[in-house]
């Protein structure tokens, strides 16, 4: 029963990355594009998490957290870049 919903909530995660995709292409603004870009980061973070407990990896764990503190940091860089910033302040 267990496996079932974690199929189904990495199908879930995995349909919501290809409609950030789908947004990031087609996004009206930067703004747009870099949230979606943050949704797709940040989900494929949770599936590669989903894929750790399924698989019983520790290893996938450790990156999937790994991948995600790099993500929040991009996106602090993207966010201060856009405010128009200088990145090394």
């Amino acid at each position: 029963m267990i496996d079932l919903l974690l199929n189904v909530a990495i199908s879930m995660f995995v349909l919501s990355i290809v409609f950030s995709l789908y947004r990031m292409i087609r996004g009206p603004t930067v703004p747009d594009r870099m949230l979606a870009l943050d949704v797709i980061s940040y989900g494929l973070a949770v599936v590669m998490g989903l894929i750790a407990i399924v698989s019983g990896s520790p290893y996938l764990i450790v990156i999937s957290f790994s991948l995600a503190l790099w993500f929040f940091i991009g996106a602090l860089y993207v966010a201060r870049y856009l405010e128009g910033e200088e990145i090394g302040e």
